[in-house]
């Protein structure tokens, strides 16, 4: 019965915490791991021993090892998968939101650690980072459990709070290094709270703060290496902060979404408004920890102040290291303010008004909007990498220049190259020119150098490509070995005759005697990831072939939902030299087969082409 009441008592964190589950699992493993993901598969890969996943972190992550050497574990109890990976990831998040509601409930009241950990529920910057294999969600959860108890140690200064927030601040550090800007504000506020001690009460304070001081150097000694080969960094890839930095954060924070900032920007300022209205008060460790606004505030402003404040002049003094998710470490002290603010309406019906409104309009960007559970951001590294294994039958040479990347997806050899470096080494030595793959991402195009090119046109065709959201992927097989495509055996149909196959160009531009054409083309209720589509310029003379590159169209699968079929490589797109052409009047034909569905069929378009 008293369990039941507890769950009567606390119905709403309940359902907020369902919500939380909801959200951070729902399609946990829609998007595929990108590059920085991939660090963390590789470095905490169960098939290294310790200290090679130690060694790892040293040379190439950088980063303290707790979150690295907890997956590590993981893996070997639950699999080495992605899910697995991302699954750690989003407990986390739940976690954190229980811990929100904790952290604004000790500092305020249970209103405002209700209103808190909803708002971090519904906030889309805590959910990204709930579904990414990183440390920083992990930093996120023991930020807070270190000012929740470092809370509680002000109030009630004991041994108990100060080994609490010790072991969490400690663990803190060892998630990610800027827990050490949190560290500091924290110890701005010690300072404070040491000089308006009483006397009496001074060396108790000050002998219980030592004692979480040497938890913390204690547990931080495993991260000690690895924040000295840091500080030898005098180069980094992350650019010069500009002028609109933590602008641009606090928006990214929030989706971007102009509706969520507005009413932000309402609720900060009665934050204020109630901060201004506080009487002012004697300054000493009772009253301010009795006075809950007074106490926020004195928290509150050093947190965001100097978290923000240091690393950005040590941006411009040493080596830039202003990028938004290390910043999630004051997502916290932001939603406590905003929490404040929206219980500062005395009528009930603005202030749930304004509230659902922001629960609306949250919802809304990350349902409808920017339809996050849905939509692809991140770089398609499994579905190149799977397209490899589905259709390298000849198991012919993988190169790309991201090599070290693939091994989790691509189980072939790969080779370390640049697309240039590898046919630079075919041109010195012709007896290495061989079909081979390549696959590549994280921003590399597929924009090789005229003499590449080249030299690709002459003795490769590309028999195989696949381009997913910054990853691509070509075949390269040798021109002897291209098929042909008997076009005497097909009755080419006419644009306006009906046909299995449904297409639609969507680009057609002619620049500096280059026709570029985007657009689509299936066959109804076919799979499209096993059809090959060919085009062709077609006259009264000739037919010339041309192999369209590949582009991934999930929104087509999603225009012909009803017919339950995987549409995504319905798209294509090629440019065409038309140097390279005879003067003639060309209608451009589509051609698709599918042996798998003994479908074979070439349909004109309404496109005409001029040289």
């Amino acid at each position: 019965m008293e369990f039941i009441q507890k769950l009567k008592d606390n119905y709403l964190l309940l359902s907020l915490l369902t919500f939380g589950v909801f959200l951070r699992f729902f399609h946990l493993d829609f998007q595929s791991v990108w590059l920085d993901e991939l660090h963390t598969l590789n470095e905490a890969n169960p098939s290294l021993s310790f200290s090679e996943v130690y060694n790892s972190l040293l040379n190439s992550e950088q980063m303290p090892p707790l979150y690295f050497y907890s997956l590590y574990y993981i893996f070997k109890v639950f699999g080495y998968t992605t899910f697995v990976a991302r699954f750690f990831s989003a407990l986390i998040g739940v976690f954190s939101v229980y811990g929100m509601y904790l952290f604004g409930k000790e500092l305020i009241n249970k209103k405002i650690g209700l209103i808190s950990a909803l708002l971090l529920v519904i906030n889309p910057f805590h959910l990204y980072y709930s579904q990414e294999a990183r440390p920083y969600i992990l930093l996120f959860l023991f930020t807070i459990f270190s000012f929740y108890y470092f809370v509680k140690f002000l109030k009630q200064t004991n041994y108990k709070y100060s080994i609490y927030y010790g072991v969490f601040t400690g663990l803190m550090l060892l998630s990610h290094f800027f827990g050490m800007f949190v560290l500091f504000s924290q110890l701005f506020v010690f300072m404070f709270f040491l000089i308006i001690n009483e006397k009496q009460k001074r060396n108790k304070f000050l002998i219980l703060s030592l004692v979480s001081g040497l938890i913390i150097s204690i547990l931080f000694l495993p991260a000690i290496k690895v924040l000295l080969k840091i500080s030898e960094i005098k180069e980094f890839w992350i650019p010069a902060p500009t002028l609109d930095a933590y602008t641009l954060i606090f928006k990214e924070f929030f989706g971007n979404s102009e509706m969520v900032l507005c009413l932000l920007g309402i609720f900060i300022f009665f934050y204020f408004v109630k901060l201004a209205n506080e009487k002012q008060v004697l300054v000493n460790t009772y009253t301010i920890v009795n006075n809950k606004i007074v106490l926020s505030f004195v928290i509150l402003l050093p947190w965001i102040s100097i978290v923000l404040l240091v690393p950005l002049i040590r941006s411009y003094l040493t080596v830039p290291m202003i990028i938004s998710r290390y910043f999630i470490v004051v997502l916290p002290a932001i939603l406590i303010i905003v929490s404040i603010g929206i219980s500062h309406f005395k009528n009930k019906i603005i202030q749930f008004s304004l509230l659902g409104l922001f629960i609306v309009f949250s919802i809304t960007d990350i349902f409808i909007i920017k339809k996050y559970h849905f939509v692809t951001t991140k770089s398609q590294f499994r579905e190149g990498s799977q397209f490899i294994n589905d259709n390298n039958k000849s198991n012919n040479e993988v190169v790309s220049s991201l090599a070290w990347y693939f091994p989790f997806f691509i189980k072939n050899k790969i080779v370390e190259h640049s697309l240039e470096t590898h046919i630079d080494e075919m041109i010195k030595d012709t007896t290495k020119i061989k079909p081979f793959w390549y696959i590549d991402s994280h921003g590399r195009k597929y924009e090789p150098q005229q003499k590449t090119l080249d030299f690709i046109e002459k003795h490769f065709y590309i028999q195989n490509n696949f381009n997913g959201h910054d990853v691509w992927v070509k075949e390269f097989n040798l021109i002897g070995n291209k098929p042909m495509i008997d076009l005497s055996k097909l009755k080419i149909i006419p644009a306006n005759k009906p046909s299995r196959i449904e297409s639609n160009i969507e680009v057609s531009l002619k620049k500096d005697n280059f026709f570029t054409v985007s657009g689509w083309a299936l066959v109804k209720n076919i799979d499209s990831r096993k059809n090959k589509i060919e085009l062709f310029l077609i006259d009264k003379n000739s037919k010339i072939n041309i192999t369209p590159e590949q582009v991934i169209r999930k929104d087509i699968t999603s225009f012909f939902s009803k017919d339950n079929v995987n549409y995504d490589f319905a798209g294509f797109t090629t440019k065409i030299d038309l140097n390279k052409i005879t003067d003639a009047n060309y209608k451009l034909a589509i051609y698709i087969s599918n042996k798998e569905n003994n479908f074979e069929e070439i349909k004109l378009t309404n496109l005409e082409i001029k040289k």
